[in-house]
């Protein structure tokens, strides 16, 4: 049986990111004063540089991260180990400046994957 702490700890934990997750994306028209464009499309060209910036194989995984596939589903998917897909996992969290993959999800939640996805899928 639990004590009373332990249970009140495990009824106020939550994930820090349920508020962003629980919101559909909005689009935020906030103009740039050195650039004419919205403050959305310069995230989006930023995220699209991000996205050229990795190679085939990262692109795979970080699609198939999105999609909301776990690391085993990931490795048969891609015909290799896990510890395989972990270090693709770390070498694309070290190239857009993120830390899990909840952050990445978050990262791509508006990335249009069917248009710019990689190219063996």
């Amino acid at each position: 049986m639990a004590s009373a702490r332990k249970k009140k700890f495990l009824q106020t934990r939550t994930n820090k990111y349920f508020h962003i997750l629980d919101q559909s994306p909005r689009l935020i028209n906030r103009i740039d004063p050195d650039d004419n464009r919205r403050s959305t499309d310069l995230e989006l060209f930023a995220l699209y540089d991000s996205w050229l910036s990795l190679s085939q194989r990262e692109q795979h995984v970080t699609y198939l991260a999105c999609k909301g596939y776990k690391n085993p589903q990931i490795a048969f998917q891609m015909g290799v180990s896990v510890t395989t897909v972990k270090s693709y996992l770390r070498h694309v969290f070290l190239k857009i400046g993120i830390r899990n993959k909840t952050e990445l999800r978050l990262k791509f939640v508006n990335f249009d994957f069917t248009r710019h996805a990689p190219p063996h899928i």
